[in-house]
């Protein structure tokens, strides 16, 4: 005789019922999991990766407000429409002096308010830098004051001096880490955005 082993009617019973409630709890808690990440994914990641703000090359660049040397505060938003360098330096920094009179030939050279310079130093006290600039640098243009460099921190700024090239959409277009900047290539690169 040829006969097939078969399970016993209670086991042969339960087996599907067992396989059919085990794919419907996997499939209930795969809704109940996409439904919690809708609810606490950020919105940022429906958007495109261009329009979140980050300090890169293409990106809008993150928003910020920080105190003047000689001045009120300053907020990057209320810029929008102008061309803006942002300049992270020090006074204990060689290439962030020698840089300084670029800086302040652009800021100069620009004076109907189309090119913003901000000179934002990282972690020193307003009398450091006002002591500074008296002996040494003469600017002009605003330097502000990142006493606990969280704008640095925001802009991942971890050598100085690190200039942003900001257009009037408020879009980082050039990064340059290191210096100094020469007088022609801070030019160059002003004259295209301007042009943009």
């Amino acid at each position: 005789m040829n006969e097939s082993p078969t399970l016993p009617p209670s086991t042969a019973a339960r087996s599907p019922r067992a396989g059919l409630l085990g794919l419907g709890a996997l499939i209930l808690l795969g809704l109940l999991g996409w439904g919690l990440w809708q609810q606490v994914r950020p919105a940022s990641l429906s958007a495109p990766l261009s329009s979140i703000p980050a300090p890169e090359v293409g990106h809008p660049a993150p928003d910020f407000a920080l105190p003047a040397l000689d001045g009120p505060e300053v907020r990057l938003s209320d810029l929008r429409g102008k061309v803006v360098v942002l300049n992270f330096w020090a006074t204990w920094c060689p290439p962030c002096r020698r840089e300084m009179p670029a800086l302040e030939v652009i800021w100069q050279q620009h004076n109907r308010g189309d090119v913003v310079v901000l000179g934002i130093d990282q972690g020193e006290s307003a009398g450091t830098v006002s002591e500074y600039v008296r002996q040494n640098v003469g600017v002009t243009f605003p330097l502000l004051l990142d006493r606990r460099q969280d704008v640095g921190d925001l802009y991942l700024v971890r050598s100085l001096p690190t200039t942003f090239f900001i257009d009037g959409g408020g879009i980082i277009r050039e990064i340059r880490i290191g210096g100094p900047m020469e007088l022609d290539y801070l030019n160059r690169l002003v004259r295209a955005l301007l042009n943009d």
